[in-house]
């Protein structure tokens, strides 16, 4: 199967039966896509970035995906761990074996790498109340760059400390307190037009 094809059947299962010809774009107008990063964009992108991850994979044979106690492979794992009574519903895009060490990987297509690890630290809290394992390594892929990020030491994130951010995200989110994240105020989301802090609103 060519990558277009295993792109185009990825698009296919994702979209279902959404239209997505006047979906809300994201990125900056260039000379190249005029239209910002539109369906058309995606369209282009999407089977150069499934190349960029076969050839990523080809070269890093060590690189071998985990098989979890389950039986189900490290692909898109959905595991729903309770933390006091608090259910944390996640999907890891990638657990692989890397020379006997686990290592989270989240497949990222945007620009920059984040800045925080949080998400690789809830997925490792998942990995280790559902299985009972350890695991230290946590990375992004970035598919722009057809690379892994820095490898992240997610020791930090036990789960005494994990425990004590569910147990204050559900009680915010029980009394409806949602803090804005106004370090991406420069982008556009679904609730732009009722945020005070975004730039957009009136653009």
């Amino acid at each position: 199967m060519s990558t277009q094809q295993l792109w185009d059947n990825a698009w296919q299962l994702s979209k279902g039966d959404i239209d997505l010809t006047n979906a809300r774009v994201g990125g900056r107008a260039t000379k190249a896509n005029p239209n910002k990063e539109d369906v058309n964009f995606w369209q282009t992108q999407g089977p150069r970035w499934v190349e960029g991850y076969i050839a990523w994979r080809k070269t890093n044979p060590d690189w071998k995906i985990w098989t979890a106690p389950d039986g189900n492979p490290g692909i898109e794992l959905a595991l729903t761990p309770v933390v006091n009574d608090v259910p944390v519903k996640m999907i890891i895009d990638r657990v692989f074996e890397v020379n006997g060490e686990l290592v989270i990987v989240d497949l990222k297509t945007s620009q920059n790498t984040p800045t925080s690890s949080l998400q690789l630290g809830f997925y490792k809290l998942g990995l280790e109340q559902q299985f009972g394992i350890e695991v230290k390594w946590g990375t992004y892929y970035m598919s722009r760059g057809n690379n892994i990020s820095e490898m992240v030491d997610l020791s930090e994130y036990t789960y005494e400390k994990m425990e004590y951010l569910i147990m204050q995200f559900d009680a915010a989110r029980k009394a409806a307190i949602f803090l804005p994240n106004t370090n991406s105020c420069q982008y556009m989301c679904g609730l732009t037009e009722y945020c005070q802090f975004s730039i957009k609103k009136d653009k």
